[in-house]
C-alpha cells in the first residue's frame, strides 16, 4: 500500500491530490461526469449474500473432509461400521458437495455451469454402488451353522459369522446349531408394529439421562410381542433338524449376535445370552435376547461409540448346549504384553459364566514355543471354589468344589497346547489377534464357542516418554496416519519440483498440500509445520498408508534437511538417526489395524470397496494444470478441491466488483498513509460508530485487527519520505510525468476493507501500487487461509521487480506458498490454526507498511537482499542495513548512480 505518503513531498503528487479534490467538487456541482451510479443498498445486500454463501461453502467443505476421514478410518479397520452407516455418510458427502456447488454458483453469479453435471455424473456412479444388490442378500429366517462364513456377518451378526468361519473355513470344532437371521428380527418388528416407533424413540434419545426411560419403554413393547407365525414355524423346524443331526433333542444355548458384535467393536457383555434352554422355551428366550438390544447398557455403549440407533439389529445364535466340565477363554497373544507372543489361556471348571462375569480368578496358562518339540506351559493356579453347572430343569446351579477338584485343572498340557494352536491358526486366518471362548464337554472334546478380534494397545502408544538413548528432534503434532518409518529428511516447498524428491525420503514441509501427491509414492513418512488430520493431504496419507505427523509447528526448524530421521507418527516423535526398536515393532503395529479390515463384514467391506473410489481419491491436485476442471473430476474429493480453490478466487476479486461504497462504509481513523474504508458484512464491528469514522477499538473482525496491529508497529515509519537514491527519484518522476496518473483508476478509487467476524478482503489501489489481501481466520483450521497479491509501484520496472523478489523472499521465510512473476507477487497460506493465521496476518500488516514506496530504494539486487533480511530480522529502521555513517550511505548512492 504505497504511494500516498510521497504526496507530502512530491509536487506532482500534491497536484494529483488537488486534482482529485477538484474533480469530486465538480462532480457534486454537476460540471463533471460523475462515476457510474451504484445502488449501494443492493450492492451491500449482494455482498452480504456472497459472504453468507462463502461461509456455507467453507462449512460444507469442512463437513465433507471430516466425513471422508471417518470413511477412510473405517476402511482401515477402526470404529463401528455397517451398511447403513456407509450409506448415511456417503449421502452426507453428496449433500455437502451439492451445498458447495450451490454456494459457488451464487458467489460467482453462475460462472461454473459445468459443476452441476459433474456432480450429477459422480452421484449416479455412487448411487449405482449403493443400490447394488447385497452379495448375501438372504431373506431366509434361519441359516444352519454349516452354511455360515465370515461374509454373512450382515445377515447373522458378527458372533455367528465368525463361529461359522471357524467351523467351515478352518475345520475347528464347534457345537452344532443355527442362526435366526436379522430378517427374523425385522419380521418381528414389522408384524408387531414396532419398527417406526422404535426409530422415533431413538431419535428422541439425545443424551445419557434419557437412556433409562427409552430403554424401559422399548423393552416393555418387545417382551410381550407375539412371535410371527412364519418365524415360529422356522424355529421349530430348525430345532427338529438339529435334534436329528445330534441323534436326540438337546438343550440349547441362545446367544446374541447383533450386527457389529464381535467385529471391530466387541459389544462385550452388552447383550443377553441364555444357557440350558429347552425347545419350548426358545421363543421366549429369543424375545429376551432381542429386547437386550435396547438394554440401558447396550444403548449407553452405542451412544459412547457414536453408533446410530437405526444401526441396531439383532440376529440370534442357537447352539446345542455344551454341559461343560471346563471352560474359559484363549487369547492368541497376551493383551498386556503382546510383544512376548505368548498364548494366554484362562480356565475354570464348569460353565464359563462366572469367568466372563468376572466373579472368580481363573487358572492362567501361558504357552510359548509351540514350534518346538516341548512347548513351554506355565500355570498360575485358580482361586475357584465353586462351579456353575447345567441342571435338568433349564436352570443353572452352583456347586461347591471338593478338595480333589480344587487341585485339578480343566486342561491338560496337551489340551492347552491344542487350544493355543487353534488360536494362532485363527489369528493367521482373520489377520489380527483373537479372543476366543472354549468349552470342554463331558466326553473330553474341546469346542470353540466364539471368536472376536482382540483389542491391543501397541507398545508405542503405551509409551509415555520418548525412547531413551536417542536424540529427539521434535515432539508433538497430530497423527494423520500412524506407524513408524526412517529416511533422510527432505525439506520441500509446495511449488518445488517433485522430481527433485529422492526415493525413500522423509518429506518435511511448512504446510500440507495435495500437490505433494506427486511425490508421496516415494516418501517414507511426512512431517509438516501446519495441516489438519481432515485435510486433503492427510486423506492421501491414509489412503497410501504413509506415516504422517502434521501440525507440529516447528518441523522445518527442528528437523534439519538431509538428516537421517525416524518418524514415529503414532508416538508423535521424530528422532535423529535410525531407531530399530520402533521400526522392528512398527511392522506389527502397521499390519494390525490394516489386517483388521480383513474381518470386516463381507457386505460392508465390499460396499466400501465399491463406493470409496468415487468419493475419496484426489486427482485434481494442481490448479495450474489445464485438466483442473469439473469435466476431469472423477470423485467427490475432486469436486471439493476444485470448488474450494475457485471460491478463493471469487472472494479474492470481491473488492474489484465493489464500486463506490463510501456512503455505506466507515473511514478507519488511524495514523496511516492510506484512507481505508471499512464495509461490515456482519459481525465485523463491536459497536456501531456514531459518525462515519471508525476507531480500531470498535473493530471485532479478527483478521482486520491483526493486520492493523502489524501496520501500526511503532518500529516502522508511517509517513514521510522513504530511503530513495537519485535514480529512484528520477524513475518515479519520469513514470508520473508520462502516464497521466490523475486519469487512472489507481488515483481515483478509495481503498476498502470488507469484513466480518472472521473474514477480511482488503483491496487497495494507491498510486501505482495495487494489492489484495483476502483471508478467513477462525478456530477451525480447515477453513482458514490467507491469500495476497502485491504488484506495481512508482519506480521503473527493474526496481519494482527487485521489491517483488524481496517480498517473495520474506513470505517464503514465513511459510507462505509464493509465486513470483515480474513485479507481481501472489502468496497463499492454508489450514493453519487460528493463532498461527493471526500471527501471519500481523506479519503481512508490517510487510505492507515496511515495503511502502520501497521500490524506489531498490537500486541494486544487493539492496533487495538487504531489505529482505532487514525485515526478517525486524530491523525495520534499517539502521544496521543502511549503515550508521555517511561513508556507507555515499557508497550505496554512488553504486546506485552507476546503474543503467
Amino acid at each position: 500500500m504505497s504511494g500516498q505518503a510521497s504526496s507530502q513531498s512530491s509536487p506532482s503528487s500534491l497536484l494529483g491530490r488537488s486534482w482529485r479534490s477538484l474533480r469530486n467538487f465538480l462532480e457534486i456541482i454537476g460540471l463533471f461526469p460523475e462515476r457510474p451510479h451504484v445502488d449501494q443498498e443492493a450492492q451491500l445486500a449482494r455482498f452480504r449474500l456472497y459472504h453468507t454463501e462463502f461461509r456455507k461453502l467453507l462449512s460444507a467443505n469442512h463437513s465433507f473432509l471430516e466425513t471422508l476421514a471417518e470413511l477412510e478410518e473405517r476402511k482401515r479397520g477402526y470404529g463401528f461400521l455397517d451398511s447403513d452407516y456407509i450409506k448415511r455418510k456417503v449421502v452426507r458427502s453428496i449433500a455437502d458437495i451439492h451445498a458447495m456447488v450451490e454456494s459457488i454458483q451464487v458467489i460467482s453469479e453462475g460462472r461454473y455451469p459445468s459443476l452441476p453435471p459433474a456432480l450429477q455424473r459422480i452421484t449416479q456412479q455412487i448411487l449405482s454402488c449403493l443400490q447394488a444388490p447385497s452379495l448375501n442378500g438372504s431373506s431366509e429366517l434361519i441359516l444352519e451353522l454349516s452354511q455360515l462364513r465370515a461374509s454373512h456377518a450382515d445377515v447373522v451378526g458378527g458372533k455367528m459369522a465368525n463361529l461359522g468361519e471357524l467351523r467351515n473355513a478352518l475345520g475347528l470344532p464347534t457345537p452344532d446349531g443355527f442362526s435366526i437371521t436379522v430378517e427374523g428380527y425385522r419380521l418381528l418388528l414389522e408384524e408387531a408394529g414396532l419398527r417406526s416407533w422404535i426409530q422415533d424413540q431413538g431419535l428422541a434419545l439425545s443424551s445419557g439421562p434419557e437412556v433409562e426411560r427409552v430403554s424401559s419403554a422399548i423393552q416393555e413393547r418387545i417382551l410381550p410381542a407375539k412371535i410371527p407365525h412364519r418365524l415360529g414355524q422356522a424355529m421349530a423346524s430348525a430345532c427338529k433338524e438339529l435334534a436329528q443331526r445330534l441323534g436326540k433333542p438337546s438343550r440349547l444355548s441362545v446367544r446374541s449376535s447383533a450386527l457389529g458384535e464381535d467385529s471391530r467393536l466387541s459389544f462385550a457383555g452388552q447383550f443377553s445370552s441364555f444357557l440350558n434352554v429347552s425347545e419350548e422355551e426358545l421363543p421366549r428366550a429369543y424375545l429376551k435376547v432381542v429386547a437386550s438390544l435396547f438394554s440401558p447398557e447396550a444403548m449407553h455403549y452405542r451412544l459412547l461409540h457414536g453408533i446410530p440407533g437405526e444401526s441396531a439389529e439383532m440376529a440370534v445364535g442357537v447352539l446345542a448346549m455344551v454341559p461343560a466340565v471346563g471352560s474359559g477363554v484363549v487369547f492368541s497373544c497376551d493383551p498386556s504384553e503382546p510383544e512376548n507372543r505368548e498364548v494366554l489361556i484362562q480356565a475354570v471348571q464348569g460353565l464359563g459364566v462366572t469367568l466372563v462375569e468376572g466373579r472368580i480368578s481363573p487358572e492362567v496358562i501361558r504357552i510359548s514355543g509351540l514350534d518346538q518339540e516341548r512347548p513351554s506351559v506355565r500355570r498360575t493356579p485358580s482361586a475357584q471354589k465353586v462351579r456353575v453347572v447345567a441342571g435338568g430343569d433349564s436352570q443353572l446351579s452352583e456347586e461347591i468344589m471338593d478338595e480333589a477338584d480344587l487341585r485339578a485343572s480343566p486342561l491338560s498340557d496337551q489340551e492347552a497346547c491344542d487350544l493355543a494352536r487353534w488360536a494362532l491358526r485363527a489369528e493367521a486366518h482373520f489377520g489380527c489377534p483373537q479372543d476366543m471362548e472354549w468349552a470342554k464337554a463331558r466326553d473330553g472334546r474341546l469346542l470353540l464357542l466364539q471368536a472376536r478380534p482382540l483389542r491391543l494397545v501397541p507398545s508405542k502408544q503405551k509409551q509415555k516418554e520418548p525412547l531413551e538413548g536417542y536424540k529427539v528432534l521434535l515432539r508433538g503434532g497430530e497423527t494423520a496416519c500412524g506407524g513408524a518409518s526412517c529416511g533422510k529428511a527432505v525439506h520441500m516447498e509446495e511449488d518445488a519440483d517433485p522430481e527433485s524428491f529422492p526415493q525413500g525420503g522423509v518429506l518435511v514441509s511448512r504446510g500440507s498440500s495435495p500437490k505433494f501427491i506427486r511425490l508421496m509414492s516415494k516418501a517414507k513418512a511426512i512431517v509438516t509445520d501446519a495441516g489438519s488430520t481432515t485435510g486433503h493431504m492427510a486423506s492421501l496419507a491414509r489412503e497410501l498408508g504413509i506415516p504422517a505427523l502434521l501440525n507440529t509447528r516447528e518441523a522445518t526448524k527442528l528437523v534439519p534437511h538431509g538428516t537421517l530421521v525416524t518418524v514415529d507418527a503414532s508416538g508423535k516423535v521424530v528422532y535423529e538417526g535410525e531407531v530399530r526398536e520402533l521400526l522392528e515393532g512398527g511392522e506389527a503395529e502397521t499390519s494390525g489395524p490394516m489386517a483388521a479390515r480383513d474381518i470386516l463384514p463381507g457386505q460392508e467391506r465390499d460396499l466400501l470397496d465399491r463406493v470409496l473410489p468415487h468419493v475419496s481419491p484426489l486427482n485434481l491436485t494442481d490448479p495450474g494444470d489445464r485438466n483442473f476442471s469439473p469435466e476431469h473430476a472423477l470423485t467427490l474429493h475432486d469436486l471439493a478441491r476444485y470448488i474450494h480453490e475457485k471460491s478463493y478466487q471469487e472472494m479474492f476479486g470481491l473488492g474489484e466488483r465493489l464500486g463506490d461504497m463510501r456512503p455505506q462504509s466507515y473511514l478507519l481513523d488511524v495514523f496511516l498513509p492510506i484512507d481505508l474504508y471499512v464495509l461490515d458484512l456482519g459481525g465485523g464491528l463491536r459497536e456501531t460508530p456514531k459518525g462515519r469514522r471508525l476507531k480500531p477499538s470498535q473493530i471485532a473482525s479478527l483478521p482486520l485487527r491483526a493486520v492493523i496491529e502489524g501496520m501500526l508497529d511503532e518500529r516502522i515509519p508511517r509517513f514521510g519520505p522513504r530511503f530513495m537514491d537519485l535514480g529512484g527519484f528520477f524513475s518515479v518522476m519520469m513514470r508520473h510525468a508520462t502516464t497521466a496518473p490523475e486519469q487512472e483508476r489507481s488515483f481515483q478509487d478509495p481503498c476498502y476493507a470488507i469484513i466480518s467476524d472472521h473474514y477480511l478482503n482488503c483491496t487497495a489501489r494507491v498510486g501505482y501500487h495495487f494489492s489484495v489481501l483476502d483471508t478467513y481466520c477462525s478456530p477451525t483450521p480447515n477453513k482458514n487461509y490467507v491469500s495476497l497479491l502485491f504488484r506495481g509501484g512508482a519506480a521503473d520496472y527493474p526496481r519494482r521487480a527487485r521489491r517483488a523478489r524481496a517480498i517473495s523472499g520474506v513470505l517464503r521465510h514465513f511459510g507462505f506458498s509464493v509465486s513470483l512473476a515480474q513485479d507481481s507477487v501472489t502468496a497463499r497460506l492454508g489450514k493453519a490454526s487460528l493463532e498461527e493465521t493471526l500471527e501471519k496476518l500481523k506479519v503481512l500488516g508490517k510487510l505492507l507498511q515496511f515495503f511502502r514506496q520501497m521500490d524506489a530504494a531498490m537500486a541494486t539486487d544487493e539492496h533487495a537482499r538487504l531489505f529482505q533480511e532487514a525485515f526478517i530480522r525486524e530491523n525495520y529502521q534499517l539502521r544496521e542495513t543502511m549503515g550508521r555513517n555517511e561513508t556507507s550511505s555515499r557508497e550505496m548512492e554512488s553504486g546506485a548512480r552507476r546503474q543503467p
